[in-house]
């Protein structure tokens, strides 16, 4: 059975964009390959004139769109979510050009939710916002430092997933963890490894970003969240299993004079 992409789990999330034409575009482009979830962070005036002259004959997909105030927000509900950035090797993520991010798409897309993540026109997106996802994405250029215009990269992505088919060669079924479940799972371990007296060696947001790394090149399922969730409580149950020896101890302690 031949697959297509689903373009109802798929969200275009554009951060904090400048310019209402390059928005209004960004809808054209979607509309006019059959996607509609346009996603805003911290955006500027989209609906203006200027964006709504761009977006022509898709006025629905802009004024539809959702607005965010961080991008946190904006990706709640999404199952895998993905950035657009060329600084491939600073983070060392799962990376998928565009062919390779559509065949890992179009299958997971019949029933969990994506977001496709495209920075600010002159700066991208920030470290933060890009440890927030669990793989990167580049469109590859001939030229050192290709820069494409916002609503060129939101088009050349949104062309590709319209075009994309799958063949699937297995009946494994894969459920993966909400965006929401592993944010809890690197919470859950940040707060187990500072009980046990743990520091890092540079600094608890490096090694987030690490343990994020790891984890994100496993697509965990949710299974896989309930899994690290069980063995953080069992750490967490010996140290309350110490700590209360420790205090029982103390309180059993015969007291010298003067105490």
């Amino acid at each position: 059975m031949t697959l297509k992409i689903n373009p109802d789990h798929i969200d275009f999330v554009l951060v904090e964009p400048m310019h209402p034409g390059n928005v209004g575009s960004a809808a054209r482009a979607l509309k006019t390959m059959g996607f509609a979830n346009l996603v805003l962070v911290n955006p500027c005036d989209y609906q203006n004139s200027e964006a709504r002259a761009l977006a022509h004959a898709s006025e629905e997909v802009l004024l539809g769109a959702r607005v965010c105030t961080s991008l946190a927000q904006a990706l709640e509900g999404s199952h895998w979510v993905v950035a657009t950035t060329q600084r491939r090797r600073e983070f060392q993520f799962p990376f998928y050009t565009p062919p390779q991010l559509c065949e890992k798409m179009v299958p997971m897309s019949r029933e969990y939710r994506i977001s496709l993540v495209f920075g600010r026109e002159r700066t991208g997106l920030t470290n933060e916002e890009i440890q927030l996802c669990h793989a990167i994405t580049t469109i590859p250029a001939k030229v050192t430092n290709p820069s494409l215009n916002l609503s060129q990269a939101v088009m050349l992505y949104a062309y590709a997933l319209y075009n994309s088919v799958y063949e699937p060669s297995n009946r494994f079924r894969w459920d993966p963890a909400p965006y929401s479940e592993t944010e809890a799972v690197y919470q859950h371990l940040l707060r187990s490894m500072q009980r046990t007296g743990f520091v890092p060696l540079d600094n608890w947001d490096k090694f987030l970003m690490r343990f994020r790394r790891v984890f994100s090149r496993a697509y965990p399922e949710n299974r896989d969240v309930q899994l690290m969730h069980k063995i953080f409580q069992a750490f967490e149950y010996k140290l309350n299993d110490l700590e209360g020896r420790l205090a029982a101890r103390e309180n059993s302690s015969p007291k010298t004079e003067g105490e």
